[in-house]
């Protein structure tokens, strides 16, 4: 069901009811196991989030990388639909199949308002990925200063309390 993906993708929310309405399956994969809220998200829709997710999308699908939704608010740094995904359960410590955490993927990006609520949500800093890498190594080797003194101050706070 591809439709509901691209219509997802691009925002057509009146394509997406009408979908929806005539039985689309709204947690529907592709052959790459995406989904369509996987799209929006990763696309920066929000009314497109919401509405998928008013419809029962499923907020802890994965595709067949085992990326999900909120990984893909952090990667573009929507704070917005990352909070409206928290805010519909997404597990904000799950990982890709080679280990990335959304904590991960928004310092790599540099993302520091996404670091900080995705820490705030209990955020596991001590993950590590198939490489042994930090969101703290991630951060440090694409040059993102800001999200390293944050990702230190909130280690040295958790190795002394």
């Amino acid at each position: 069901m591809t439709e509901l993906i691209d219509a997802a993708k691009i925002g057509d929310i009146s394509q997406v009811e009408t979908l929806l309405s005539g039985g689309a399956d709204v947690n529907a994969k592709d052959s790459e196991g995406s989904t369509a809220l996987i799209a929006a998200a990763e696309t920066g829709h929000v009314e497109m989030v919401k509405k998928l997710l008013t419809a029962g999308s499923d907020v802890n699908s994965n595709d067949n990388d085992g990326w999900f939704p909120l990984m893909g608010a952090a990667a573009s740094g929507n704070l917005e639909i990352l909070q409206l995904l928290l805010d519909a359960g997404a597990d904000v410590n799950a990982a890709t199949n080679f280990g990335l955490t959304a904590l991960m993927i928004a310092a790599g990006s540099g993302h520091i308002n996404v670091v900080q609520t995705l820490l705030d949500k209990g955020a596991n800093i001590k993950a590590k990925d198939n490489n042994k890498w930090t969101a703290l190594i991630w951060a440090s080797s694409e040059d993102h200063q800001d999200v390293v003194e944050l990702l230190n101050k909130v280690r040295d706070r958790t190795l002394f309390h």
